[in-house]
């Protein structure tokens, strides 16, 4: 869809524009990267770019929620994960009640912990509605069983897997060195011409979900492995392409990914995102030459940090 490519010094000044103008889609989240902003658009205006972007569909809260101060929430399935702000933590069970009359919800849940651990979980209380933690999650075409006591799943990337899927090129070796249940491995499966997929987590629990997705969406290429990437990627060999969707830590498995792969899709949560490219230049130089592609916003994480891809050639 069309994005509105706009300086960032400038762009609260175009943002009152477009919403005067009646052109800014508002369902859609705005994006951004280190220099620009991507207003989602009907059409342009005199003076800036409109470029081809993909952009998040908001997740509109019912109104009697907003007087709660509750802006969004997830959907997984058709169980609703949403966080409430502790002032109105006694108001739970009404925020609860209204969110089940949004389908396809049939059980809310409220975070009680970050995501924590070697397994990448957090710890839910049950609100309202069936009382249960396994969903069917449906996107773009797949389905995925999802235990969310057990398993780490984001279905605010379903756009980014897609996005991945649709860059891989027929024939190649493909490893997801955190899989968890099969996101990115089976939207690849599906969507690009891939000889191989190797999808590996150290979660017995995403792995035993993964291969029950493979069978659910009838899938014959994604190869599921249970065990630590820095190990298993050695056993594999090389890979035309590596997808390390691990923010918070993928840097530690940097170097196992430079060595075996040719492409790599990093994500990384920052603050500094240049800071973060010349940290991985400066591991490069003890391993092998590469060269930066792009780095562009995934998507916001909390009010000065981003999530971030940064695309590597490693050849």
């Amino acid at each position: 869809m069309r994005g509105l490519k706009v300086p960032k010094r400038e762009g609260e000044k175009v943002r009152q524009t477009l919403i005067q103008q009646e052109l800014l889609l508002s369902r859609y989240k705005i994006k951004k990267d280190e220099f620009f902003i991507y207003f989602p658009v009907k059409e342009g205006i005199p003076g800036y770019d409109v470029v081809e972007c993909s952009f998040e569909e908001k997740v509109q809260p019912p109104e009697s929620l907003k007087k709660f101060g509750i802006s969004s929430f997830d959907i997984i399935g058709d169980i609703a994960i949403v966080d409430i702000p502790e002032d109105v933590q006694d108001q739970k069970n009404e925020i609860a009640q209204a969110l089940l009359t949004r389908k396809p919800i049939r059980t809310v849940v409220q975070k009680r912990s970050k995501v924590q651990g070697e397994y990448r979980t957090r710890t839910f209380e049950y609100l309202a509605g069936e009382q249960k933690s396994e969903t069917i999650h449906t996107e773009y075409g797949l389905k995925f069983k999802v235990d969310i006591n057990t398993v780490y799943f984001n279905p605010r990337l379903a756009t980014e897997r897609l996005r991945i899927a649709q860059k891989v090129e027929a024939h190649e070796i493909v490893t997801d060195m955190f899989c968890g249940v099969g996101p990115f491995s089976l939207m690849i499966a599906k969507y690009s011409e891939a000889e191989k997929i190797y999808s590996i987590d150290i979660n017995p629990e995403a792995i035993q979900l993964l291969k029950e997705n493979i069978k659910l969406n009838k899938i014959t290429n994604v190869h599921p492995i249970l065990g630590d990437s820095k190990k298993e990627i050695a056993k594999i060999g090389s890979s035309d392409r590596i997808i390390m969707n691990l923010p918070q830590k993928a840097f530690e498995f940097l170097p196992e990914a430079l060595q075996y792969g040719r492409i790599i899709h990093y994500y990384r949560i920052t603050s500094d995102l240049q800071g973060e490219v010349e940290r991985i230049k400066a591991l490069a130089t003890k391993i092998k030459p590469i060269e930066i592609l792009q780095y562009c916003t995934v998507k916001s994480y909390a009010p000065d940090m981003e999530l971030y891809r940064i695309d590597i050639f490693s050849g």
